[in-house]
C-alpha cells in the first residue's frame, strides 16, 4: 500500500494533486477487509432482515399497533444503518491502528486534501450501495406483503414514499459521513463507535427526560432526529420538512469534518 501512495505521490512531480489522491484512497478502501463486511451487514440487515420482518408483520395480517407498511419494509434498516456509521469510523481509524497513516501523510501532506479524498470515495461508494439496498428491500418487501392481501399494501406512486426509499441511501450516507468525521477526531475504532452510538441513539432517548418545553425544541433541530424525517412518510405538525430536515444533518456533518480537518493538520500522526 505504502507504494502505492508512494507512486501516486511522484508520478505528479511532487505533491500529488486531489486526482491521486482519490485514486489512492479508492484502492484502500477497496482492499479493506473492513469495507466488504461492513458494506455486506449493511445489505443483510437492509434486505435479509427487513424481508423477515416483513413476512413475520404481514403472515399476521394488519394488528391496531401495526406500523405502517414502509415502516415494516424497511424494519431492518436501523442495524443497517449502524453497520455504515461503523463503516465510516473504521474508514479512518484503520489507518491510524495499522501505522498506514503515516505512508499517507508522508506521500501526501496536506492532510486536508486526503481528508477531502477520503469524504469522496466514501460518499460514492456508500450512496451507490445504500440506494441499491433501499430500492431492492423495497421491491421485495412490496412482493412479500402484497401475497397477503389482508395486510396494506405500499406503491412508489403513493405520497412520500419514493423520497423515503431514496431518503434512506441519503440518511445512510450522512451517517456514515458522521462516523468518518467522529474517527478522523478520535483516531480510535471503539472511541468513535461508542461516541456514535451516543450521539445517534442514546443522547436522543434522554431528551425524553427533559421537560417539554426543552425536548420539543432540541429534538426538532437534534442532527440525527432532523435527517430521519427524509425516510419518515408521514411528518409531525411541528417537525421540519423532511429536506430541512436532512439540510440540518448535513451541515452538523459538514461543520464535524471541518473540525476533523483542523484535528488532522494540528496532531501528529
Amino acid at each position: 500500500m505504502a507504494s502505492t501512495l508512494t507512486a501516486a505521490g511522484t508520478s505528479a512531480g511532487g505533491d500529488p494533486g486531489l486526482a491521486d489522491t482519490i485514486a489512492s484512497e479508492w484502492v484502500k478502501l477497496r482492499t479493506l477487509r473492513t469495507t466488504l463486511v461492513t458494506i455486506t451487514l449493511a445489505g443483510l440487515f437492509a434486505v435479509g432482515l427487513s424481508a423477515l420482518v416483513c413476512f413475520l408483520v404481514a403472515s399476521h395480517g394488519a394488528q391496531p399497533n401495526t406500523p405502517a407498511p414502509l415502516q415494516v419494509i424497511q424494519g431492518g434498516w436501523e442495524l443497517a444503518l449502524l453497520s455504515v456509521m461503523v463503516f465510516g469510523v473504521m474508514a479512518v481509524t484503520n489507518e491510524f491502528s495499522s501505522g498506514l497513516a503515516v505512508s499517507t501523510y508522508l506521500a501526501t501532506p496536506k492532510r486536508t486534501r486526503v481528508l477531502v479524498a477520503k469524504v469522496v470515495v466514501f460518499t460514492v461508494v456508500v450512496l451507490v450501495a445504500t440506494e441499491v439496498f433501499s430500492f431492492v428491500d423495497f421491491f421485495l418487501g412490496h412482493a412479500i406483503i402484497s401475497a397477503y392481501p389482508a395486510f396494506p399494501d405500499v406503491s412508489l406512486s403513493d405520497s412520500n414514499v419514493l423520497r423515503s426509499v431514496v431518503g434512506m441511501g441519503i440518511f445512510a450516507t450522512l451517517l456514515g459521513l458522521l462516523g468518518m468525521g467522529a474517527g478522523a477526531i478520535i483516531r480510535h475504532t471503539a472511541g468513535g463507535i461508542a461516541a456514535c452510538v451516543g450521539f445517534i441513539f442514546i443522547l436522543p432517548g434522554l431528551l425524553s427526560a427533559l421537560p417539554a418545553s426543552w425536548s420539543n425544541p432540541i429534538g426538532e433541530y437534534w442532527p440525527t432526529q432532523a435527517g430521519r424525517r427524509l425516510i419518515r412518510v408521514a411528518q409531525g405538525a411541528h417537525d421540519l420538512t423532511a429536506w430541512w430536515g436532512a439540510a440540518d444533518l448535513a451541515a452538523f456533518v459538514l461543520v464535524l469534518l471541518v473540525a476533523a480537518a483542523v484535528v488532522l493538520d494540528r496532531h501528529d500522526t
